[in-house]
């Protein structure tokens, strides 16, 4: 070779390394991304098989887990952040100052503990708005993303449809309000609008001619499935939500095999739906009965008919009309003026329609229900009447209460997780509520006007950058994702799907995986790896956010510590009665986190039944100090002076205050209202037992 050439090969070598080195890493990185786009599904999965996530230790341990994949992200890749739009940086601002906001209304709340466990729960949605966020997710990720929600949802779904319909095959204990399905997520309505976003992603799915045929055609079985499941669990909201969503899909996403969709899938679902709805036996409280067992086999049987007919279908449409609707994808079968000739005739009939049938009048009528917060009725305790009630089952009364506070501190609230004690002081009459069944509203109430305008922020930031993307080459699949968080969002007005992780983590995962930068009409395989924009943080900013996370996961860790030992404590004070027990676990659960109220109540009641009534006395006032707004701790304040022979008519008086409709507060305040010593002593164990009777109180497993 002449010396010349030579010198050209040996000065090409390194850019030819670098470009290779470039390629890998952009490869690596594609790869990691897709693998991350299925851990949503998986997450639900484990929340919806953890009560919904409903309880304190799981939302820790998902914490936990996305804090270490998000370390492993910022140390190992080399655009850690690409995917960060303005959108995204808007949403991710919003969540995290309202995160931060949750925090620190433990100021003015005076109760840390609930402060943390609310805290706990929106950093674990920041980390997935973080995490999907920073991944400049491709139109497959996003595609990946949808496989891995509906394949969660559907997991979930039909462990609970089994368990309907095939008790004797899938076996569950008996559970409140156990006419309506709840299992495996423990809350009817949560587990309804886990099937009606399942619903939106499986016909976004069936609809799409950029899917492979396969999942067309799974999608298609899994429509009557998910239909059933939301049938039985008579959501009402649910149910509204999801046809609001499927809506705003057919009109936004316009797919181009909306037809072939729709004719595998609507029949089929009717049919399902039909034979649950004539299953009367299977919402009643007992729906293991020998006649409801029956039922049950003849609609899972149907079930199986339903979803094998849908898939045959499906197939059926995808060999002979999904090629024509492939090839006039993008065409306008009407021009423009018949177009509007037709919008214009329906229209005018669907008017007429309307006002023909008197709709006006009853649309009135059942807001005027509505808005009066009148319970639901059901015909002869039969709950199918239900699906067409317009009340709102006292959700009118949840709903003033919060905007009264509101009113009363209108800046910042009451503090965060403090709704519940505004609930016990003006709720006009007995039931145990602890959440406002709005989000909204709540937010209002415990954290003012700042905490309302983070959460609008935070949603209208997402609404906005999906609406945007919906507008390109990928209409039908941000179409999809922009239905996914209409529901979502419409349903967490008028229940608590915020405390529910296994449903509003979907929105925050959705949110921050859609939001990623456009670019244009860029190739499906377009690069994203090296040649992306997005800060390259340096070794010391890799090291400054990798300390970071480290700290955050201490509170997971502390909360998750914290709740283990504290549900020991309960269940040994409560069902082995174990006072030994009970004390050494309520002061681990203490060592792990001192800031909560139940754990000094569990040693406080263990030393009034071991006789040390003055050591009760001090760890009741410790539960008072750890949490004063609430009527317990008060209540449990008292018992323990009277049994010391000290005046507890002040703790008495303020927990009927702080509680006027509980039964315990008020024949606490009548028994205890003596001016004898003697007196408190002999009636505080009898107070004492009656609170254990009665497990009002939280440490006492209902």
């Amino acid at each position: 070779m002449p010396l010349g050439a030579a010198g050209a090969a040996s000065a090409r070598a390194p850019g030819a390394t670098a470009r290779s080195s470039e390629a890998i890493a952009t490869r690596t990185g594609e790869l990691a991304a897709a693998a991350l786009m299925l851990l949503p599904g998986a997450l639900v999965v484990f929340t919806g098989f953890n009560a919904g996530g409903y309880f304190p230790a799981t939302p820790a341990i998902v914490a936990i887990v996305l804090t270490q994949i998000l370390l492993v992200r910022i140390l190992q890749s080399s655009r850690p952040f690409a995917g960060f739009a303005p959108a995204t940086l808007v949403a991710i601002a919003a969540l995290g100052l309202y995160t931060l906001l949750t925090l620190a209304s433990a100021l003015w709340s005076h109760a840390l503990g609930r402060a943390l466990i609310e805290f706990d729960r929106a950093w674990m949605y920041l980390l997935i708005l973080v995490l999907f966020g920073s991944v400049r997710a491709r139109g497959e990720d996003l595609r990946r993303l949808i496989w891995g929600l509906l394949a969660g949802a559907s997991v979930v779904c039909l462990a609970g449809l089994t368990s309907r319909v095939l008790p004797n095959l899938w076996h569950t204990a008996p559970a409140v309000s156990n006419e309506r399905l709840s299992y495996p997520v423990t809350y009817w309505n949560t587990l309804g609008l886990l099937a009606a976003l399942g619903i939106v992603l499986a016909f976004h799915i069936t609809c799409s001619l950029r899917e492979r045929r396969p999942a067309r055609i799974a999608a298609a079985a899994l429509i009557p499935l998910l239909a059933a499941t939301l049938f039985f669990t008579f959501s009402r909201g649910a149910i509204a939500a999801g046809a609001a969503g499927l809506l705003v899909y057919v009109l936004v996403a316009r797919p181009s095999g909306l037809l072939s969709g729709a004719l595998a899938t609507l029949g089929t679902t009717a049919a399902l739906a039909l034979a649950a709805y004539h299953a009367n036996l299977l919402d009643t409280i007992d729906p293991t009965t020998p006649a409801a067992v029956l039922q049950g086999h003849h609609v899972a049987l149907v079930a199986g008919i339903c979803a094998i007919a849908g898939a045959g279908l499906r197939l059926l449409l995808a060999l002979t009309l999904d090629p024509a609707l492939r090839r006039h994808a993008g065409r306008a079968w009407l021009s423009r003026g018949a177009r509007a000739a037709t919008l214009g005739t329906l229209a005018v009939v669907a008017i007429a329609a309307i006002l023909a049938l008197g709709v006006p009048h009853a649309l009135a009528h059942d807001w005027s229900r509505f808005i009066g917060g009148a319970s639901t009725t059901t015909s002869s305790g039969d709950l199918r009447a239900r699906l067409s009630d317009p009340s709102n089952d006292g959700r009118t009364d949840l709903w003033r209460v919060a905007l009264n506070g509101f009113s009363a501190s209108p800046l910042h609230g009451f503090g965060a997780g403090m709704y519940q004690t505004l609930w016990d002081r003006g709720r006009p009459h007995f039931a145990y509520v602890v959440d406002a069944h709005s989000l909204y509203l709540q937010a209002m109430a415990e954290l003012g006007v700042g905490g309302l305008a983070l959460l609008l922020v935070l949603v209208g930031a997402v609404f906005v950058g999906l609406a945007r993307r919906a507008r390109g080459e990928h209409r039908s699949l941000y179409g999809a994702l922009l239905a996914v968080c209409v529901v979502w969002a419409l349903r967490a007005g008028i229940d608590w799907d915020w405390e529910m992780p296994v449903v509003t983590l979907v929105f925050f995962a959705v949110a921050g995986a859609a939001l990623s930068p456009l670019r244009g009409r860029e190739r499906e395989r377009g690069e994203t790896g090296a040649r992306s924009s997005g800060w390259v943080p340096g070794a010391g900013a890799r090291l400054a956010l990798g300390v970071l996370c480290l700290v955050a996961i201490v509170t997971p860790v502390l909360i998750i510590g914290s709740q283990r030992r504290l549900g020991e404590a309960e269940n040994a004070l409560y069902e082995t009665g174990s006072c030994a027990r009970a004390s050494s676990a309520a002061l681990s659960s203490i060592g792990w986190l001192d800031v909560r109220p139940e754990p000094y109540e569990v040693v406080g009641f263990c030393d009034l039944r071991e006789g040390r009534p003055r050591q009760g006395v001090a760890a009741m006032s410790e539960a008072v100090s750890h949490d004063p707004g609430s009527w317990e701790t008060h209540y449990a304040l008292a018992l323990a002076q009277a049994a010391a022979g000290i005046d507890p008519r002040g703790e008495a008086e303020q927990a009927l205050r702080m509680d006027p409709y509980e039964s315990l507060t008020k024949q606490a305040a009548k028994q205890l209202r003596t001016a004898s010593p003697a007196e408190w002593v002999s009636r505080a164990s009898t107070l004492r037992a009656a609170a254990q009777k009665s497990k009002e109180l939280s440490i006492f497993p209902s």
